[in-house]
């Protein structure tokens, strides 16, 4: 199963709880934010969802790829380019 972790926040439903009863249950992991405010896509990092919280549960999850979104980018490759940065950092 895919997880978007940005819908999955948006809807109340912490992605650490989902691993925990579901363990190894998502390979695949839609890696998107949502702005505070205006819950719209944001850069990743810039948002709602805990990035660090969520990477440190790789192996409950199971996870083996995810994948990096950001709908409706105003600036494209300097949206991409934040977005990498910010999980190049946390990935360290």
């Amino acid at each position: 199963m895919e997880l978007d972790l940005a819908w999955a926040t948006k809807a109340k439903q912490d992605p650490v709880a989902l691993f925990k009863q579901h363990p190894g249950r998502f390979p695949l992991w839609h890696v998107k934010d949502l702005d505070k405010t205006t819950q719209m896509p944001t850069e990743v990092g810039a948002g709602i969802v805990d990035f660090k919280t969520v990477f440190d549960h790789v192996k409950d999850a199971g996870m083996k790829y995810f994948f990096v979104e950001q709908d409706q980018a105003p600036q494209p490759l300097q949206n991409i380019t934040n977005s990498y940065n910010y999980l190049n950092k946390l990935l360290k």
